[in-house]
């Protein structure tokens, strides 16, 4: 029984005796039995009352103020890093096919659904006349690199060639042969002295002032050379190699050629040497020997004329044809034989080998959103099924999608991925990290104690225990605990005041 029954009780009791009390107070000796009990009743009610007022409730003002100190138990769970977004199925490559002229559709060889092979004729438009000019340029092509032709432009060449041989004596015989090479050695040692300035720097260094000195010796020694061998021309090679004989009415003389007479040597033998250069030019693209940039010749100059005309004759016979690109699908077929068409794509044909999702994702989720995560995704037209894929590519820049930026790339789904329909619309969800059956603690139990380093309070006994850690992924709320803890352990997350 409670203290405060056990007063009521007494009270109660005493409240009866009172109504004696006149009667008990005429005899001295049943007197205190009215007063003392009542004295000692008071008091009591008085006492509780002082602690239901006054002690009690300040106990638990005391009481109320201690914090309080929260734990958790340390576990095994799962922890996935995701971030959500939106996609559109699209194919590997997709193509949608045009003419490159206009014309009546002649022939369509596919319709939606055709599987089709790289380079597999598609379509064509009516093309007789673009027949016969491509037909007419081959011919000519033909007629210019055919066997007869190649044998007509060797044996020019060696003709040429020949010529090159009796023009150069002619020459040499008029100047002399001194005077010939000598003339050679200067312009190739003026050749030298201009190439060794042209290199030079400003100011010169030691070794380009030697190049250029030793180039201007060796072009003065031949210089000095040739008025040696201008002099011996004159008094010796003349007079003994060009003479006339004389006859029953002249005498014996001597013709020395004039300058004339050499500059004419001269440009018979230049003359032979390019049209050597030219003929070999020539003879080297028709048997297919890589010719110069530069090259030139009037039969050079036809040949890849003709190529041209054959070229262009194949471009514009090639637009009036319609070629599968690449291996795969025709998607749609927006033509009949005998419609007018032009540069109006008529075909489609996607790759479907492959299929993507393009996928967009909020900024904010920026940083899951990397090359080689794993993707799951659903389509909205097929909510049971969950397929599979990675980020392949992540563009660089934001794009706009439904009027906020994002974050815009390209899933790749697995290859058993079938079923699926070009532009499906899909929910993406990129998972940016996974950790199956870990050890799991709260995040708000860890302390960093230096970047990248963590520690816990582990609860023993009471006791708290600063324990560190190995940490891998994190989410909001837990984070997996690679070394340190294991299940059961019991964790200090905070303390807590209460009212």
């Amino acid at each position: 029984m409670s203290i405060t029954n056990k007063l009521s009780e007494m009270l109660a009791a005493f409240l009866v005796k009172i109504k004696n009390v006149p009667v008990l107070l005429k005899d001295p000796r049943k007197r205190w039995r009215v007063i003392i009990p009542g004295i000692l009743i008071l008091a009591a009610i008085g006492g509780l009352s002082y602690y239901g007022l006054v002690v009690r409730p300040a106990q638990q003002a005391a009481a109320s103020t201690q914090p309080v100190m929260q734990t958790s138990v340390v576990r095994r769970g799962n922890i996935t890093l995701s971030a959500s977004g939106t996609g559109t199925l699209v194919a590997a490559n997709q193509a949608n096919l045009s003419f490159g002229t206009s014309g009546t559709l002649a022939t369509l060889n596919v319709k939606v659904g055709d599987k089709v092979q790289k380079g597999q004729l598609l379509a064509t438009i009516e093309n007789s006349s673009q027949q016969s000019q491509l037909t007419q340029a081959k011919l000519a092509l033909a007629n210019l690199t055919s066997p007869a032709a190649i044998a007509t432009a060797q044996e020019t060449l060696a003709t040429d060639q020949k010529t090159i041989d009796s023009t150069l004596s002619q020459l040499i015989y008029l100047e002399s042969p001194r005077i010939f090479y000598d003339n050679q050695h200067i312009a190739t040692d003026q050749q030298a002295l201009d190439q060794a300035k042209a290199t030079a720097s400003n100011p010169l260094t030691s070794d380009q002032q030697k190049a250029i000195d030793d180039a201007a010796t060796k072009l003065k020694s031949d210089q000095h050379q040739l008025a040696g061998d201008q002099l011996w021309y004159t008094q010796a090679y003349a007079p003994n190699t060009f003479i006339v004989k004389g006859t029953r009415t002249t005498r014996q003389s001597i013709s020395i050629p004039t300058d004339s007479d050499i500059a004419t040597a001269q440009a018979a033998y230049d003359s032979a040497v390019y049209s050597t250069q030219e003929a070999q030019w020539y003879v080297d693209a028709l048997t297919g020997v890589a010719v110069p940039d530069n090259a030139t010749g009037t039969n050079l100059a036809t040949l890849e004329q003709a190529k041209l005309t054959l070229q262009s004759a194949q471009d514009t016979f090639d637009a009036t044809q319609l070629y599968a690109p690449f291996s795969g699908i025709v998607t749609t077929v927006s033509a009949q034989l005998g419609d007018s068409v032009g540069n109006t794509a008529i075909i489609t044909v996607a790759d479907m080998s492959t299929l993507y999702v393009q996928t967009y994702v909020d900024e904010a989720s920026y940083s899951m959103f990397s090359v080689g995560n794993a993707a799951d995704v659903i389509f909205d037209a097929l909510p049971s099924q969950t397929f599979k894929g990675k980020v392949v590519e992540v563009s660089p820049a934001l794009v706009t999608s439904s009027g906020t930026s994002a974050v815009s790339g390209m899933v790749q789904l697995d290859p058993t991925s079938t079923n699926l329909l070009l532009g499906m619309s899909a929910a993406v969800n990129i998972i940016a990290g996974d950790t199956q059956n870990a050890v799991v603690a709260p995040v708000a139990a860890l302390h960093e104690t230096t970047p990248g380093q963590y520690a816990v309070f582990v609860v023993k006994n009471g006791q708290l225990t600063l324990t560190n850690v190995t940490v891998g992924l994190q989410d909001l709320v837990n984070a997996e605990i690679k070394s340190g803890l294991q299940p059961g352990d019991v964790v200090s997350t905070g303390i807590v005041g209460t009212k």
